[in-house]
């Protein structure tokens, strides 16, 4: 994907209930690697750079990660639908099978 492809279809928002920004970003899970484009995603949102944040596989393991949605080694798509939900650093991270990840900034007071 694009970055400028990318940017257009990004979304932020802020939810009226409980003013917590849900950030939304695109990928195509046939090309692009889910484990760097959710660094990436959480980069953006906070203005970091990639290699001063939490380490992924500190988290969930990012190889496994991207077999999730990726194809298959033969190329084949995988052909399901589901989604992953897991905690990285101060976010709630949800992926969808149909190529969008989903940022929520977790209560810190928990």
């Amino acid at each position: 994907m694009t970055r400028n492809k990318r940017n257009s279809e990004e979304e932020q928002h802020r939810t009226d209930d409980d003013e917590r920004i849900t950030y939304h970003r695109p990928f195509d899970p046939e090309t692009d690697s889910v484990s760097h484009e959710l660094i990436d995603a959480v980069a953006t949102i906070n203005n970091a750079d990639p290699t001063e944040m939490a380490i992924l596989a500190q988290f969930i393991d990012p190889d496994a990660l991207d077999s999730l949605f990726q194809s298959r080694p033969d190329g084949s798509s995988r052909d399901v639908n589901g989604e992953l939900r897991f905690e990285y650093d101060t976010y709630t991270v949800l992926i969808d099978s149909d190529g969008i990840i989903s940022l929520n900034r977790r209560d810190e007071q928990k």
